[in-house]
């Protein structure tokens, strides 16, 4: 399993709402996304970021879904995660 974890600055309430709103309904889309295994949507305590966590069932997974013209469409038009996104990823190591 591999997971990405997606840290989104927040500057304020709109944008909050907008993202909340996205992350609802993206969930459904995700499900077709082959090698998708699930995703969190995070907000820090001081409403200051949120992490969105996906997991995949590879890295593979990912990475086709991070080149396809889906994540370009889900992401305005970018094809790969931009802005003042932070991207981090990890192999799942041990989960109980």
């Amino acid at each position: 399993m591999y997971v990405a974890h997606n840290r989104l600055p927040i500057q304020n309430e709109e944008q909050r709402k907008v993202l909340e709103e996205r992350f609802a309904k993206a969930g459904e889309h995700m499900k077709r996304v082959p090698g998708f295994a699930g995703f969190q949507m995070l907000r820090a305590s001081d409403n200051s970021h949120y992490i969105v966590s996906t997991t995949w069932e590879s890295e593979q997974h990912f990475q086709d879904w991070i080149q396809s013209p889906h994540f370009a469409s889900a992401h305005g038009g970018q094809s790969r995660a931009g802005g003042q996104a932070q991207v981090a990823t990890y192999e799942i190591v041990y989960n109980s």
